[in-house]
């Protein structure tokens, strides 16, 4: 059984909005995701409607768990969430993690959405909050080692960073998915050759990232909305589209 999912941050209400709509609605079309995971998830200012109500009806996505910024919307239904808080800083906000259980043809799936925490010094900030969520994983009743992972989100971190290796050194089994289908390739997400970027931004830098569990398999992944194969830039960020399938069972 395949399915795709989109992880993208949205850029809350950030002019110029309604362009952005337009772009994110075109792509979208396009794509066609099963799963999308939105970071910086406001309320729209002209139907005072949460963007991920907005988002979900340019794409067709019936089910929709949503909390403190960050949203993840579906084909499927959802049917358990939950959301589990993160280490705060001063200089920084509130930082959740958050989980919706979902059934994709009688194959249950964990998804998992997060938002770390940010200025770009916050590493070991980043690290602890890697670690909270790692151990809410472990501490959830219902999700066991057989049962498929995906976990999205923008990290605030590349890849060797104290967090993305501690995500990827778990016990969880995580993999990162745009790694491994595209080893050669830098694979940015947050680039100053974005003009959403703040122009006082110079690096390019991969920072927004889907993990998935043994329990799935790659099919493809691929960065999108980077103004590239006619999916026109909609945020700061450019998003992570990949397509995956339930590993068989033997």
């Amino acid at each position: 059984m395949s399915f795709s999912v989109l992880t993208l941050n949205l850029w809350n209400v950030s002019e110029p909005l309604e362009t952005r709509y337009r772009a994110l609605q075109a792509g979208l079309k396009r794509l066609q995701p099963d799963i999308i995971c939105l970071q910086e998830v406001y309320i729209d200012p002209k139907s005072a409607r949460s963007q991920a109500a907005c988002v979900a009806d340019m794409c067709g996505l019936a089910h929709r768990a949503e909390n403190d910024g960050l949203a993840i919307m579906a084909t499927s239904p959802v049917i358990r969430c939950d959301s589990v808080a993160l280490p705060e800083f001063p200089g920084d906000g509130p930082r959740l993690v958050l989980f919706a259980e979902l059934l994709i043809e009688g194959n249950p799936l964990l998804v998992i959405n997060t938002h770390l925490a940010y200025p770009p010094d916050m590493v070991e900030e980043r690290r602890r909050q890697a670690g909270t969520l790692l151990s809410a994983l472990r501490h959830d009743r219902s999700a066991s080692a057989e049962t498929a992972k995906l976990l999205c989100g923008d990290f605030n971190d590349v890849a060797d960073s104290p967090a993305i290796r501690a995500i990827l050194g778990s016990d969880e089994g995580f993999h990162d998915a745009f790694a491994e289908q595209s080893p050669n390739s830098p694979g940015f997400t947050y680039s100053p050759k974005n003009p959403y970027v703040d122009r006082s931004w110079t690096v390019d830098q991969r920072i927004d990232f889907i993990f998935i569990n043994d329990k799935l398999v790659i099919k493809t992944c691929s960065v999108v909305f980077d103004g590239q194969g006619g999916l026109d830039l909609v945020s700061d960020h450019f998003g992570v589209f990949s397509e995956l399938d339930f590993r068989s069972k033997t």
